[in-house]
């Protein structure tokens, strides 16, 4: 799999497209487990994110584009939400500085890089029915260049049956089992949308 600036770019402005649709899901979800409020906050924060990448058509290389992506959302994504998806992004800067096209086993590190970045801002492990949970697999199945789709698609089956022991989900305890995680149907929709992008 390859990914370039231009890919990544209009990765993430279908992904801006995705969240605002999905808002009102993802704020449903968050009143049943958290405080409600995961739907508006991406909405925001990508919605200026969108705002970002329409006035500038052109990037110097990945590491710029995601660079301004992560301080953006770390800029007007409010919860936890912000410093999380941030983080993902500010890893990805580093690991795509000066590079206009990444493939292969080093697009696999950059995945794996802000998976890594996600947890340490997070203090969360894989399992415990977080973002995480989503990061992991993708980034797994494109270390092994399996079907990104579809290790989503299992990602999401098996993190809705999970019960919540990290974050605000985790004080409504069992009653996390079956309910999707926010941060999870979230991390798949971006991570989609950058899937497709993929070349």
């Amino acid at each position: 799999m390859k990914l370039s600036t231009a890919a990544f770019r209009e990765a993430l402005l279908k992904a801006a497209a995705e969240l605002e649709q999905h808002k009102d899901e993802l704020t449903d979800l968050d009143r049943e487990i958290g405080d409600g409020d995961h739907g508006i906050n991406m909405s925001r924060g990508f919605q200026a994110v969108q705002k970002e990448l329409e006035a500038q058509e052109e990037y110097e290389d990945l590491g710029v584009l995601s660079k301004q992506v992560g301080m953006t959302l770390i800029k007007t994504v409010g919860g936890a939400s912000g410093p999380l998806y941030g983080t993902a992004f500010v890893k990805f800067a580093g690991a795509f500085k000066g590079k206009t096209e990444v493939e292969g086993a080093e697009l696999a590190a950059a995945f794996k890089e802000a998976t890594d970045g996600i947890k340490m801002r997070g203090k969360s492990e894989f399992g415990q029915k977080t973002m995480v949970d989503i990061w992991t697999p993708f980034y797994e199945a494109l270390e092994q260049e399996s079907d990104l789709n579809q290790a989503l698609d299992q990602a999401l089956v098996d993190t809705k049956e999970r019960v919540a022991t990290k974050g605000r989900a985790s004080y409504f305890g069992d009653a996390t089992k079956d309910v999707q995680d926010p941060g999870a149907l979230s991390s798949s929709l971006l991570l989609r949308a950058i899937t497709e992008e993929m070349s």
